[in-house]
């Protein structure tokens, strides 16, 4: 029996050499942390419409107002089932995922398939909008607004998610597929709500909030994939599937 000649140990040039090469760690590790930044930015995009309505708008009790604030918030639906469905890519794929194509894919197919979805939101958020013109100065009527935001919120996500595993889109059926869906885990919903929560506050931080920004939109959907996972959401199986 031969003994085994002793393997050469690694230099330290070696190792650099793998951590920088194309394939190596620290590459796969850049073009995540890239692909993350641009699924953000191209959500961010997608709200241009809402933030120029706040900067040269704004909250205003007229009729004007009121509708391009409506109008400004149709996109909002499409950009949550793209945020979605590339962020699913990314969390399978990181950095091969290509995850800034498939979110432009996704927004154009939901512009189609959720146009209904996208309306609804648009009319929700007017008659909310008449009513706070109306009533704004009662504190019920407040809580009441936020309440129905909630809820619109979560209903959004949960539609979108239905819409991933679905190959006919009729609303009646995927609206039916996502309330049942977090009526059998609404602790599931009660996730979505506090990680858009903690996204929220993380944005209003002093100096790191604006630069956190950039990738917070799809981190928040990793987050919520990753608790459609772990609390085994009815819907979750479909949702891992992506274009």
């Amino acid at each position: 029996m031969t003994a085994q000649a002793p393997s050469k140990p690694v230099s330290a040039l070696g190792r650099l050499r793998g951590l920088a090469a194309l394939e190596g760690p620290l590459a796969t590790t850049v073009l995540t942390v890239f692909q993350y930044f641009l699924v953000s930015v191209s959500f961010w995009g997608c709200l241009v419409p809402a933030f120029a309505f706040l900067a040269l708008v704004g909250w205003q009790p007229t009729h004007v107002a009121l509708w391009l604030g409506a109008l400004s918030l149709l996109p909002v639906v499409p950009a949550v089932y793209a945020l979605l469905r590339s962020s699913r890519r990314l969390l399978a794929e990181r950095g091969t995922a290509r995850a800034g194509r498939v979110f432009w894919t996704s927004f154009a197919q939901a512009c189609r398939t959720l146009a209904w979805a996208a309306l609804s939101v648009g009319v929700l958020a007017l008659l909310l909008a008449y009513d706070l013109a109306l009533f704004g100065a009662s504190d019920a009527m407040l809580l009441f607004a936020v309440g129905v935001a909630v809820v619109v919120l979560v209903l959004v996500i949960g539609i979108c998610a239905a819409t991933a595993r679905r190959s006919e889109h009729r609303p009646i059926d995927v609206t039916t597929a996502a309330v049942k869906a977090i009526a059998r885990r609404p602790h599931v919903a009660l996730s979505w709500l506090l990680l858009v929560a903690l996204g929220i506050g993380a944005m209003t931080l002093p100096v790191i909030g604006s630069a956190l920004a950039m990738f917070l939109p799809a981190l928040l959907a990793v987050g919520i994939h990753i608790c459609n996972d772990a609390l085994r959401l009815p819907l979750n199986d479909e949702t891992r599937k992506t274009p």
